[in-house]
């Protein structure tokens, strides 16, 4: 771009986006112009945002470098994906530079998913780059433009051209069929000790989930086991689906809709009570069909629903000792007619006192869930704290 922005920042913009050929980062074949058009399609819906708004932000990507982390403007200060500018956004701003983002979070700045997890961060963390106007958008054409406008605030912006991007990249992957993202858990945040749990006792759960895909949940749209699929959960008890399935979806859930799954931790008795700190990871299945996090699908991933449980000794009881938890038997099969993999022995009990809080930032940085020590969370993959 060659216009100067807020913070008089100047952001770069390549007027003719390179040919698919000079992509950096090629993760999966692509069938719109360019090769990363997908997977920054992916990390947006699994943001939270729908399928247009993410098409919107990938259309205006495609014009600026074709999705490129390793673009270089033509004789100017634009650099990676969003062309963000050299002594601005890209290594100088304070507090709003992909430099400094990359540093704190171990990371190459020409990594496709830190870039993209840096224009979530700017995004959530400065009202004047237009997530508000993005979200408030109802088309791909307006998401374009809120986008283009407010964030990338061009020069030469060829508005049409990104709108086509955008509309080509919805065509090709925006039928999501399944995906969901996180809306409220009921237990307490960060802040607070990890949720305990009393061999013999049931502790209330509930989580909810917007649906993000295009496909209505049911009866089969369970919250199951992971890390791995389908293991048998320790906490697993009569108010369960199955073993390895925590709750499923009471009547049915339309797109846009929030959907919440209902269950208890239930402490294991008898020689099961092995008192320690167990970390308990979930995701969401269409029994008989996929997993949420398949590719192609909107996530959440395996590793993003948690749970860190300290087991204790019932009332009258001693437990059979132990400091730490084992996470699971080996998997079962009920249930879990959408799984990959079977049982995949258990998850493991963390060791007494390591928190198993997500890193925030999704693929990863924060944002939409933060870093949730108690309960369950959804981590992301990056490791900032403030997206």
């Amino acid at each position: 771009m060659r216009t100067a922005l807020v913070l008089l920042v100047l952001v770069g913009c390549v007027d003719n986006a390179p040919d698919a050929g000079d992509i950096g980062e090629t993760e999966q074949a692509s069938t719109t112009a360019f090769a990363n058009d997908q997977a920054a399609f992916t990390f947006f819906i699994q943001k939270g945002l729908t399928n247009f708004q993410a098409a919107g932000i990938v259309g205006n990507l495609d014009q600026e470098s074709g999705v490129s982390p390793t673009s270089v403007q033509a004789g100017g200060p634009g650099r990676g994906i969003a062309q963000w500018s050299v002594g601005g956004r890209w290594d100088t701003s304070t507090n709003d530079n992909v430099h400094a983002y990359a540093v704190q979070q171990g990371a190459s700045q020409t990594s496709l998913n830190l870039q993209l997890e840096f224009i979530w961060y700017e995004l959530q963390t400065f009202s004047g780059y237009g997530l508000a106007q993005l979200k408030a958008s109802t088309n791909v054409t307006d998401a374009t433009v809120a986008f283009m406008a407010k964030f990338e605030v061009c020069g030469t912006c060829i508005q049409t051209q990104r709108v086509t991007y955008a509309k080509a990249v919805l065509a090709a992957y925006g039928s999501i069929p399944y995906g969901a993202s996180y809306v409220s858990q009921s237990w307490p945040l960060a802040s607070a000790p990890a949720m305990v749990v009393k061999c013999g006792e049931a502790v209330a759960a509930n989580i909810v989930l917007k649906n993000t895909g295009t496909k209505s949940w049911n009866s089969s749209t369970k919250l199951g086991t992971t890390m791995a699929r389908d293991r048998t959960s320790i906490f697993a008890g009569a108010d369960w689906v199955a073993p390895n399935r925590a709750a499923a979806i009471s009547g049915t859930v339309a797109p846009g809709a929030n959907g919440t799954f209902a269950f208890a931790f239930d402490g294991p008795t008898g020689a099961a009570c092995v008192p320690g700190m167990y970390s308990e990871h979930f995701g969401v299945v269409q029994d008989g069909t996929a997993w949420f996090s398949d590719n192609g699908d909107g996530g959440p991933p395996d590793d993003q629903i948690e749970a860190l449980i300290q087991l204790v000794p019932g009332d009258g009881t001693s437990g059979s000792g132990g400091d730490t938890g084992s996470g699971g038997d080996t998997g079962s099969d009920a249930g879990g007619g959408g799984s990959d993999t079977g049982g995949g022995g258990g998850g493991g009990g963390a060791e007494g006192g390591q928190m198993a809080g997500c890193n925030a930032g999704g693929g990863g940085g924060g944002s939409l869930f933060g870093v949730l020590l108690v309960g369950l969370v959804l981590r992301r993959r990056s490791r900032s704290s403030n997206v």
